[in-house]
């Protein structure tokens, strides 16, 4: 079975279960805090994926560093990942719980490519024709500047991509043409 898949299982488990105790709120934004400190802390990620190191010296090096900072549920689902060998999914698992978050409280999260940052007026446009488009209560953009696009955009939803840049689109044409096609 592949990490994403396994990391997805435990994900839901870990959804569910804080659904049904009505703590995924505090739960979601638990883990948020917890992936950003994952992802900005080498010598986490370090100790996490290094097989060289038992479960037990892992959990001893976590437990200061967690335990009093997370809650019961947080920190039992850590153990249980650490003590199963998979603490090497604890990102992809905390990644995977974040959107079955964000589907349950019907939140799409996209991030906008520009060549110039949007404007108020583009980016609730944007906004509003994907949040009618996918049926969902929210949208969060996530905007950064690329130059090299010369214009317009790239709208990435997960692993979907509308590339609408003039970079992409004379790159098409290029390849048209390439191609031998009339445009």
């Amino acid at each position: 079975m592949s990490p994403r898949v396994i990391a997805q299982r435990y994900a839901q488990a870990l959804f569910d279960l804080a659904l049904k105790r009505n703590e995924v709120d505090t739960l979601a934004g638990e883990i948020q805090t917890l992936l950003a400190f994952y992802k900005e802390s080498w010598l986490l990620r370090a100790l996490l994926e290094n097989p060289i190191y038992r479960s037990q010296q892992k959990l001893q090096w976590l437990r200061p560093v967690l335990a009093d900072k997370v809650s019961v549920l947080l920190w039992t689902f850590i153990e249980l990942l650490t003590r199963r060998g998979r603490e090497y999914l604890l990102n992809e698992t905390c990644e995977a719980f974040l959107a079955l978050y964000d589907t349950h409280k019907k939140r799409l999260r996209v991030q906008v490519r520009s060549a110039q940052p949007l404007g108020d007026s583009v980016r609730a446009r944007l906004a509003e024709r994907l949040r009618s488009a996918f049926g969902v209560r929210e949208v969060i953009l996530t905007e950064s500047i690329e130059p090299s696009l010369i214009g317009g955009l790239i709208v990435e939803m997960g692993t979907r991509a509308a590339d609408l840049s003039v970079r992409g689109r004379l790159q098409e044409i290029r390849k048209k043409l390439l191609q031998g096609h009339t445009l």
